[in-house]
């Protein structure tokens, strides 16, 4: 395979998965008992276990607590959002499904590079019926950079699946833009979160859209960029 899609997941591929935002605050309270909501900081792009850092770090928590006590506190995020993703309702951003198919049916590889911890990735994904489009991925829970996740998905893609040239980055934030760029991939970004097209594009992706409708130009940069 000579082309590789890593797609982040929330705000490309879909919108806010409330039972993942109240995880945290559930973990906050049971491991560091502290009351405290992540949209304290602005979290958009980083992974799992960086929000919780400095989420905490920010309400004065001592850092050497914080990491005694993380990898609790992330097993505590993932059990609360398993025992309630079903009371969730997770939306698919517009043009997700026809993209997916599309890559798909022309032999690209498809993957995810996200913040998220890798079952809550798996568990968004199966709720809303598109896991079976991605073989491989670079979690939260494998490394707190976002960039390592990048090169940690490629290189599952070369060992597992004769994977051998260009890899693409989708996002919708500059950390993704970043970190598609330190591995070496070309980025597409998305407007589907925060950040303006404009915006996007000041911070030097590769390629910038409103969504993912235009497949067809998606498919097109993919297929011939070298």
């Amino acid at each position: 395979m000579d082309r590789l899609v890593l797609f982040d997941v929330d705000r490309t591929l879909i919108g806010r998965s409330q039972c993942h935002h109240d995880a945290f605050s559930y973990a906050f309270k049971k491991v560091y008992n502290v009351d405290v909501d992540i949209k304290i900081i602005n979290y958009g792009g980083m992974t799992d276990p960086d929000i919780a850092i400095r989420v905490l770090k920010k309400i004065g928590l001592n850092e050497d607590l914080i990491l005694s006590k993380l990898d609790k506190c992330m097993n505590e995020i993932v059990d609360y959002f398993q025992k309630n993703v079903y009371k969730d309702t997770i939306p698919i951003l517009p043009g997700v499904n026809d993209l997916l198919e599309l890559l798909s049916n022309n032999g690209t590889l498809l993957g995810l590079v996200t913040g998220n911890l890798e079952s809550i990735a798996w568990g968004k994904m199966k709720s809303i019926h598109i896991d079976h489009y991605f073989k491989l991925g670079g979690f939260g829970s494998d490394n707190i950079n976002r960039t390592e996740l990048v090169k940690i998905a490629i290189k599952k893609a070369e060992n597992n699946f004769n994977f051998n040239g260009k890899t693409f980055v989708i996002g919708d934030t500059p950390r993704d833009i970043k970190a598609g760029f330190e591995a070496n991939a070309k980025t597409i970004a998305v407007a589907t979160g925060t950040y303006s097209v404009k915006e996007l594009r000041d911070y030097d992706a590769d390629f910038v859209f409103q969504n993912l409708e235009n497949k067809e130009e998606i498919l097109n940069i993919i297929l011939k960029n070298r």
